[in-house]
């Protein structure tokens, strides 16, 4: 390095040197016109040869480095190693010798942790990103060498060793809030779950185990104020539900509903207010966690409380689940009138919105039966059209679809259930009629807002006419129906050519002529083949006149509009 700084300071001296020749000769020049440009020394000044003066290259740059490494670094390092392996197989026959007792492992190992804590504090500031990792796992040393001493060696009793791991865990919560870390915060409710868990002696103590984590829970939702924490609050949930669900499945049914209530309750409302709060204050950022919070709060909440009310309160199920989705709505519009409504916020709260739908759904279908529920699926159905329509958000628009589906789907399953009625004066053809009116009414609501609103129009005539061949199906006799089907295809698709001429609705005629269609090709492919002699003479008077009468008022209206 020296070296090429030497013939560097060499090359600029030279330079100069040439540079300073010139200038004499200019100004030489200058002063004397008369002289003679041979008189001139012109000479160059010599260039003067570089001295190259040999440098001594150190070991650990010169081809033998390989050696000093190994002789400084590799050979350290095996050696330091090598005293670590031989002291743990010392401590090791020192174990199974009992030259060590119990009291003073545990201690090894208590104080073993000390140097990580030790070195994860030093570093919180220079390696922001290890801190917390070495914070944790000092800690989880020192709780497992806690844990230890009473699950090997009986050092002491099981409240000494639950205080002593909560107050593990609890110190371990005061220095991630205090540094904000929520990757040492993870550690620390590892701990806190897992405290009643290690130390518990099967006796069913449910009411404590609930109440210690609700206090915990509590806690969380004090700290989960100032933090803006994306994964930790998704983790406390799953670990609160599985816990549940781990004593439920062997021992609910034995236990009393107090406490098991009141901590799925708490639970349910600790993490939607504080969730929603949080969700106000980074709205504008990336909220998807958040929302798959929200989401798994309202759907774990939902299926405890069913699984509850199951149990203890069978008859009162859907009321009570139907309370649980009130207490969610509420919040959200609680929520919702404290925030500044933009376009991106409503759009993220309408999502929050449809989180309930499917439940809603579910508690219509638990609490009624019959036509009621048949009746109250399709209204449901039609006001979450209108809302979504009202709202102008054309996810929530497409989110009813599958609720329509549903709706419709469930009513023509449930028509097969009931065969001793008046055709076309039930109660069963007045819910056909009503869905086929909401669907017709869900396409004049949005037919401006969307162009899938045509789908509800032409979903409501097939629809209609679904309830009419069910009618027919059930409230004849067989050798009738396959007329009977035919007269409906004609009559409805007159009375739908007639309107959509008169009217010059193009979504009509559509729907007529593809009803005609069908009567012509069923008339000509089936019919002509199946039906007895009345019936064929019958159905082809019908069809004629029918196609006679609509040929003639299309050739009048085509007259008067031309």
């Amino acid at each position: 390095m020296e070296e090429k700084e030497r013939k560097e300071i060499l090359s600029k001296i030279q330079s100069m040197e040439r540079e300073l020749f010139f200038l004499k000769e200019k100004v030489l020049s200058l002063s004397d016109p008369k002289t003679s440009p041979k008189q001139t020394n012109t000479d160059l000044p010599k260039e003067s040869p570089l001295l190259v003066t040999p440098v001594s290259v150190s070991l650990e740059e010169g081809p033998n480095w390989f050696i000093q490494w190994i002789g400084q670094n590799l050979f350290v390092k095996l050696g330091v190693f090598s005293l670590i392996l031989a002291s743990i197989w010392f401590f090791y026959m020192a174990i199974e010798e009992y030259w060590i007792n119990e009291s003073v492992r545990i201690w090894i190992g208590i104080l073993s942790s000390l140097p990580i804590l030790w070195y994860g504090y030093k570093t919180r500031k220079t390696r922001p990103y290890l801190s917390p990792s070495l914070f944790g796992l000092g800690i989880a040393v020192l709780f497992s060498a806690y844990y230890s001493g009473y699950v090997w060696y009986d050092l002491y009793g099981t409240e000494t060793c639950f205080v002593g791991l909560i107050l593990l865990s609890l110190t371990a919560v005061g220095i991630s809030y205090a540094e904000k870390s929520e990757v040492l915060f993870g550690f620390a409710s590892l701990g806190v779950f897992l405290s009643p868990i290690l130390v518990s002696t099967g006796q069913n103590s449910y009411p404590f185990l609930f109440t210690y984590l609700l206090i915990w829970n509590a806690l969380f939702f004090w700290i989960r104020k100032n933090m803006n924490w994306k994964v930790i609050p998704l983790l406390i949930l799953f670990a609160n539900h599985l816990i549940f669900a781990t004593w439920a499945e062997s021992k609910l049914e034995e236990a009393k509903v107090f406490f098991p209530l009141v901590f799925q309750l708490g639970v349910y409302l600790f993490f939607l207010i504080r969730e929603f709060q949080v969700l106000k204050t980074i709205k504008e950022e990336n909220p998807i966690l958040t929302l798959v919070t929200i989401g798994f709060t309202l759907g774990l909440g939902f299926l405890q409380s069913f699984w509850i009310f199951g149990i203890f309160y069978p008859t009162f199920k859907p009321f009570l689940l139907t309370l649980v989705l009130i207490s969610f709505y509420a919040v959200y519009q609680k929520s919702l009138k404290e925030v500044s409504l933009t376009i991106d916020t409503k759009k993220l709260y309408d999502i929050v919105g449809l989180f309930g739908l499917p439940l809603i759904i579910s508690v219509i279908v638990m609490g009624m039966t019959g036509k009621a529920l048949a009746f109250s699926l399709i209204t449901f159905a039609f006001v979450v059209t209108m809302a979504a329509t009202y709202s102008k958000q054309l996810y929530m628009y497409l989110a009813t679809f599958p609720v329509w589906f549903f709706a419709l789907f469930y009513v023509f399953a449930f028509t097969y259930r009931s065969f001793n009625e008046i055709p076309f004066l039930n109660g069963r053809f007045l819910i056909f009629v009503t869905g086929s009116l909401y669907l017709a009414l869900s396409y004049f609501y949005s037919r401006k807002f969307s162009g899938f609103s045509k789908l509800f129009l032409y979903a409501a005539y097939p629809y209609f006419l679904l309830g009419n061949f069910v009618e027919i199906h059930l409230g004849f006799p067989e050798e009738k129906r396959l007329f009977l089907y035919s007269i409906s295809l004609i009559f409805y698709g007159l009375i739908t050519l007639v309107i959509g001429f008169q009217k010059q609705f193009q979504s009509l005629k559509v729907v007529g002529f593809v009803s005609l269609a069908l009567v012509v090709a069923k008339f000509y492919l089936y019919d002509f083949w199946n039906l007895s002699l009345g019936y064929r003479i019958l159905a082809g008077l019908f069809l004629g006149i029918t196609l006679i009468v609509t040929g003639t008022f299309y050739n009048r209206i085509k007259k008067e509009t031309t």
